[in-house]
């Protein structure tokens, strides 16, 4: 019965989107647009995909255009009450095929965006790889009709108060601690290191690939505006974020990057990339610490689909930035290319409004006990902090 209503929602897909819009101006709609991190993700949405080579599944994924996933649910209008639909719309391309062919995935995310403007949406938010190979919304704004957020903001903020609450239980000085920021050049590296540089965090090692070096000397001096005590150095390798106390993983790779033997004794590693960039040989080591810094708990709100999160209200936070967006009828866009402190400030208020908070702390392994959390703290001061 489940293949059979998939498989209905498929071609009633393709139908929305041969035929004329049906949005109405009384309607006020959300969309989410995501994508398969992995053959895992398709596996778990279209459960007969277990059985079929996978070759046979790289030619679907080409090939299909995106297609409605689930329907979210229980998300109110902050003006006047009214329950307000979303939809989560599903890109078929995995992580691997979008940055192998990224005309192909621009074009999928266009045509999601379109499905959701034909559907009655207003506001759609960009999930995983879909912001930054659509250069944070730049290549749809002016095509596609519908409003466009990338969600960077929310997470930027989420990721920053993941690092806050762990600095407050480990009982860390945060002017001693190397944070390091493994995609630094990308919008919520960079807005994270600001916001970490703002609360008065001291010591960066800011890691990005060698063509973007250019980008540093203008962050550098962001961070320095906004903590003159700061201390900012920039690497292209990997391995030296050896010497950091945490790590935040924010790129847009398609692969693990962050391997057991680049982390020192007790490192906090805080991933928000997706796919995920720590490599699973990770998780093997005790004495490391790993957060999943994207979960946002949304009280009350059913996203009707299978994130892999660990808690009924969990939602990833580029997600919870459309929820609150669409909870008070924003009608323009948003967050485009790069998140502003501003932006960041704005809608954290705004989902406070919403009683949005840190979901809690877990990885793609396991919800986080106190006893991990008691381990790792007393590791980190058998070994102390780098600095």
């Amino acid at each position: 019965m489940k293949s059979l209503v998939l498989t209905i929602n498929v071609f009633r897909d393709l139908l929305t989107l041969l035929l004329p819009d049906r949005s109405s101006a009384k309607d006020y709609k959300f969309a989410f647009i995501v994508h398969p991190r992995s053959y895992r993700d398709i596996e778990r949405k279209f459960p007969f995909f277990r059985y079929v080579p996978e070759v046979f599944i790289d030619i679907v994924t080409k090939y299909l255009w995106p297609v409605t996933v689930s329907k979210i649910s229980g998300l109110k209008s902050l003006r006047d009450g009214r329950e307000i639909e979303g939809y989560v719309i599903s890109i078929l391309p995995t992580a691997h095929q979008m940055v192998e062919n990224r005309n192909l995935a621009l074009k999928r995310i266009t045509q999601a965006c379109i499905l959701a403007r034909k559907m009655g949406v207003k506001i759609v938010g960009l999930g995983g790889l879909t912001s930054s190979l659509s250069k944070g919304g730049l290549d749809l704004i002016n095509v596609v009709g519908v409003n466009i957020t990338t969600g960077h903001a929310y997470t930027s903020y989420n990721v920053t108060q993941n690092i806050f609450a762990l600095v407050h239980y480990m009982n860390f000085d945060k002017k001693k601690i190397c944070i390091g920021i493994v995609g630094a050049a990308g919008s919520i590296g960079s807005t994270c290191a600001k916001l970490l540089a703002r609360d008065g965090f001291e010591d960066f090692l800011l890691v990005d690939l060698e063509r973007k070096k250019s980008f540093f000397s203008q962050l550098t001096e962001e961070i320095n505006t906004l903590n003159p005590r700061a201390k900012v150095d920039i690497s292209h390798q990997i391995k030296d974020i050896k010497k950091c106390d945490i790590v935040i993983a924010a790129t847009n790779a398609p692969e693990a990057l962050i391997r057991s033997e680049d982390l020192k004794w007790g490192a906090i590693v805080v991933d928000d990339a997706q796919p995920s960039d720590v490599h699973p040989n990770v998780y093997e080591r005790q004495d490391v610490l790993v957060i999943e810094a994207g979960v946002t708990s949304t009280p009350q709100i059913e996203n009707n689909f299978n994130f892999g999160l660990k808690n009924r209200d969990d939602n990833f936070c580029c997600l919870a930035e459309v929820f609150i967006l669409a909870a008070n009828e924003w009608r323009d866009h948003y967050v485009i290319n790069r998140a502003s402190l501003s932006h960041v400030d704005q809608v954290s208020r705004l989902g406070e409004r919403l009683n949005f908070r840190i979901g809690q702390f877990q990885n793609l392994k396991e919800l986080v006990s106190n006893k991990k959390l008691l381990f790792v703290k007393k590791c980190i001061n058998e070994n102390g902090l780098s600095t």
